[in-house]
């Protein structure tokens, strides 16, 4: 089965080349966003089996959507992809239930290996 993304970064290059890539590895785009506003609102609307996600950006960041997005939907795939290698970052995001942590730049090996191992019921930290 075709797993459904939604990608939320505020660099436009950056989601246009992260949609490329997922779509080679055979997932679906069903939308992308700019900010987290973006990433509750087409969370909400499209109900993707995964959403990746920056932190940073502007209107309210990507810890703050995490938060939100799991009161929607606790058991929410959020996978954050982000600059930020910070231990107190990575422990956040952790500790608000993110799935997984992939660093800029991404590797896309690491990336189909998560999604290919995706439906393992513990939490992926690459």
């Amino acid at each position: 089965m075709t797993k459904k993304c939604v990608i939320i970064d505020d660099d436009v290059q950056i989601t246009e080349l992260f949609s490329e890539l997922l779509a080679l590895l055979g997932l679906k785009i069903l939308a992308i966003g700019h900010n987290g506003l973006d990433a509750i609102d087409l969370f909400s609307k499209h109900q993707p089996d995964i959403l990746f996600m920056d932190v940073e950006m502007p209107k309210l960041n990507g810890i703050e959507a995490l938060k939100e997005i799991k009161k929607v939907n606790p058991s929410a795939k959020v996978i954050i992809i982000t600059g930020n290698t910070s231990s107190d970052c990575e422990r956040i995001l952790q500790d608000n239930g993110a799935t997984a942590i992939i660093y800029k730049p991404f590797d896309i090996q690491k990336i189909k290996q998560l999604i290919e191992h995706f439906d393992n019921p513990v939490s992926m930290y690459t």
